[in-house]
């Protein structure tokens, strides 16, 4: 793998700079725009999040088609699947226009406003519909980026992103009460920042890229498209299935369960872009290896992936799945103890379900490089269906709990029988050696999280942020220390050490296979 210090470095400083940007950040813009203007922008930003599924998974496909021509030494091919997704990515981008456009015009019937914020509201959405369009096409560019694995310039971007966006609302709001247009115009430009800057080093890396319309032809549109046909299906169930569960308690069990319900699934969502941020650089390693018709190597770099992944998707939500009473207790003071506290299980279940939504999602990334995901694609729709069904089924029976349990059983049968056997049709992968990937971390974990989590941490009886960090902090320990001296293979222990060690690393390292 390319570049991997500084692409495991950066991505993980983009997490933290971000988590901790948004526990600045929010209460400033909550305390500058006020209750309805805060409404509004929730309700305009995940507008956003839906429509930006008009991408219909473009991007990764161009990431793999780009990461398998490397491998296979065609990179003068780039150029032709660059001037197509720009093609494509232009067309989308004149759609979402006048989807965006009607959406403005239609705002005041979607949203109850008071007539002083229809105007700043249409402003507003014109704003981050601006910010929208523009990412269409500049996405090319990271996308090309991302396929020869330079992940370290895209958070580059994104660093620099959020630094500017942090200090431009510090001063805006909080120095001088801008409102909500004030606020989208920070955002455009923070989005601009985090696309334009990768741009600058796209010819360099790729100095022979050449961005012509003759360059498109009807089978090159119709390769992308057929590929991203598949991907826009993945990704849309991927992002339902992450996001219906509050709308369900919602519409089933009322607002208030809703927003106990909303907390647990945030810290979820917290914890899986945790885990999946390092592994997610392995796809393009993946596709090239593809290209380069490495299977076996593509294989070890597969099951690595599975246990180092899995190991960092545990360090993070074993605390919360076995302390989460002490956890929300520390954290939401007494908020918790008015009506928060049934948080508590919903909060475990789905910590628990990360450990199967890791192994899923990496499945996921090798059956797209491998280009075998059409089958995959309905597979991820099902699970969905099943997902909302039992989710509406439990709620009613049991209860808020019920819907983290559907999340939690549906989860676990993709990644535990689903998944596997779909991945050893498609590509032939063994079922033994990727159960083992899994199985290892999760035995090492458990030994660690005995005297840790489970006996200290009932001992002490956590109930502030300090008990419950002091904790985490030696059960981090002790996980850490048997999984490196367990867990890793001896050639993935030298990885690490040259990865802390050295400047540059070797192009490609080999994982060993699970034994």
């Amino acid at each position: 793998m390319r570049y991997l210090r500084r692409n495991v470095l950066l991505v993980y400083a983009i997490y933290a700079l971000t988590l901790v940007s948004g526990l600045v950040v929010t209460p400033i813009i909550i305390g500058a725009l006020g209750e309805d203007q805060y409404g509004l922008w929730a309700f305009i930003t995940s507008l956003f999040v839906f429509l930006g599924l008009l991408e219909f998974g473009i991007g990764p496909t161009i990431i793999r088609f780009a990461a398998e021509q490397r491998g296979r030494g065609a990179q003068a091919e780039t150029s032709a699947l660059a001037s197509t997704g720009l093609v494509l990515y232009g067309a989308i981008a004149l759609a979402t226009v006048v989807l965006g456009l009607a959406l403005t015009v239609a705002l005041p019937a979607l949203i109850e406003l008071p007539d002083s914020l229809v105007s700043p509201g249409r402003l507003a959405f014109l704003l981050v519909l601006a910010g929208l369009v523009v990412r269409f096409p500049l996405a090319l560019f990271g996308n090309l980026l991302a396929g020869q694995q330079r992940y370290d310039l895209i958070n580059l971007g994104s660093l620099l992103s959020t630094v500017v966006y942090t200090g431009v609302v510090g001063v805006a709001l909080y120095l001088r009460g801008g409102g909500v247009v004030a606020l989208a115009l920070i955002t455009l430009a923070a989005t601009v920042v985090r696309l334009a800057f990768p741009a600058v080093w796209l010819w360099r890396e790729l100095p022979g890229l050449r961005l012509s319309p003759s360059l498109v032809s009807r089978s090159h549109l119709r390769v992308l498209v057929g590929f991203s046909s598949h991907n826009f299906l993945i990704n849309l169930a991927s992002r339902v299935v992450f996001s219906t569960d509050v709308i369900v308690v919602g519409i089933l069990l009322g607002a208030a369960a809703a927003a106990h319900y909303g907390v647990a699934a945030k810290l979820f969502t917290l914890a899986f872009g945790f885990g999946v941020a390092g592994v997610t650089m392995l796809f393009p390693a993946l596709a090239e290896l593809e290209g380069a018709e490495q299977l076996e190597r593509q294989r070890r770099y597969l099951l690595a992936g599975v246990r180092i992944g899995l190991s960092v998707v545990l360090l993070a939500a074993l605390p919360l799945a076995l302390l989460p009473d002490g956890f929300l207790q520390a954290w939401l003071g007494e908020d918790y103890d008015r009506g928060f506290d049934a948080a508590v299980p919903v909060l475990a279940l789905l910590m628990v379900s990360l450990a199967f939504a890791h192994p899923s999602h990496t499945l996921v990334q090798l059956l797209v490089a491998r280009g075998r995901h059409a089958r995959l694609a309905l597979v991820r729709l099902a699970t969905v269906a099943a997902n909302l069904v039992l989710s509406v089924v439990l709620a009613l029976a049991v209860g808020l709990w019920g819907v983290a349990l559907a999340t939690l059983l549906t989860e676990g049968f993709a990644a535990t029988v689903v998944l596997p056997l779909l991945a050893r049709r498609e590509t032939g992968l063994e079922i033994r050696p990727l159960v083992l990937a899994w199985l290892r971390p999760a035995a090492l974990a458990a030994a660690a999280a005995l005297p840790t989590l489970v006996v200290l941490g009932r001992a002490i009886e956590v109930d502030t942020l300090l008990e419950f960090g002091a904790v985490g902090v030696c059960w981090a320990l002790l996980f850490g220390l048997v999984t490196w001296l367990f867990g890793l293979e001896d050639d993935e222990r030298r990885l690490i050490r040259g990865a802390l060690r050295v400047r540059a690393l070797p192009r490609v390292v080999e994982p060993t296979a699970e034994s």
